[in-house]
């Protein structure tokens, strides 16, 4: 997946002492960042499998793809059908428990205002700030309300509604390494793509993993337990940042960074970009 524009204010500096067990370090490149998998026991055969994941993952949901299954959906007109693949099926179903969660903070539904703001695939689409009537015109197309969903199938009732989920993707694919290292028979591990962090286990000779980065208030030990990071200090023309207030229809001020922890990685993410939101005052 290329680049959501959100650019994580923290990668988390993970930390273990190796004791008699040996931990092993698989590192790479996807989703327009970095990932880093660290495990008692070797994760290397498994690498194949992970690259099919992400590949899969870019193909259903990547919005810099013209031949992706959201591309193909954002194109088209009110009153299309379309099946969803099962990652949109799994990532609809976290945002939308999210959204409640969250009093509408964070929303999927907000591809016209990521659109209309120059943000990701978007950006040579910008030519200035756009006015109050823009504004409220492409709020008027975001929305569940907008989503009718029966089962795998999709139903777009608005021309201009537009999905994203940048803000929950890496935290989705996280969860899937999870599981992918799960059914391998490993037990021990910390997983982190792009500041989204989800450890199970322990380290070697420790009760868990401990984790720092600036967004937290100092070494964190994890167990069993994601975290992610979402900053609005991350510049975009000026003093706005790369994350939309769904309910304003504007690029929140830029700001600190907020964290949020939960049982699965792609909630964490989905919480800390609803903190950001909140801090800067979306309430």
């Amino acid at each position: 997946m290329m680049p959501r524009v959100v650019m994580f204010a923290a990668v988390l500096a993970m930390t273990a002492c190796d004791s008699s067990e040996k931990v092993r370090i698989l590192t790479g490149e996807a989703m327009g960042t970095t990932y880093r998998i660290k495990t008692v026991g070797d994760p290397l055969p498994l690498q194949g499998e992970i690259d099919v994941m992400f590949e899969q993952l870019d193909r259903d949901v990547s919005t810099w793809r013209d031949d992706s299954w959201i591309s193909d959906f954002n194109r088209a007109k009110a009153g299309s059908r379309f099946e969803m693949p099962a990652s949109v099926v799994a990532l609809m179903e976290i945002s939308r428990d999210c959204h409640e969660r969250t009093e509408g903070r964070f929303d999927p539904t907000v591809g016209a205002l990521i659109r209309l703001w120059g943000f990701g695939a978007w950006k040579k689409e910008f030519h200035g700030e756009p006015g109050p009537e823009e504004i409220q015109a492409a709020q008027d197309a975001c929305g569940f309300r907008h989503l009718r969903i029966e089962g795998r199938q999709i139903t777009k009732l608005h021309d201009g509604l537009m999905l994203d989920f940048s803000a929950v993707a890496k935290g989705y694919a996280v969860d899937q390494i999870a599981a992918i290292l799960r059914n391998a028979g490993l037990r021990d591990f910390v997983i982190e793509i792009g500041g989204d962090l989800l450890a199970e286990g322990h380290a070697p000779g420790k009760s868990g993993w401990t984790i720092d980065g600036p967004a937290l208030d100092g070494p964190v030990t994890l167990i069993d337990e994601a975290i992610a990071t979402s900053g609005s200090e991350h510049h975009f023309r000026g003093k706005l940042s790369h994350i939309i207030d769904p309910r304003r229809g504007e690029p929140v001020p830029v700001g600190a960074p907020a964290a949020a922890r939960a049982s699965t990685c792609a909630v964490a993410d989905a919480l800390a970009t609803a903190a950001v939101v909140e801090q800067a005052g979306g309430k």
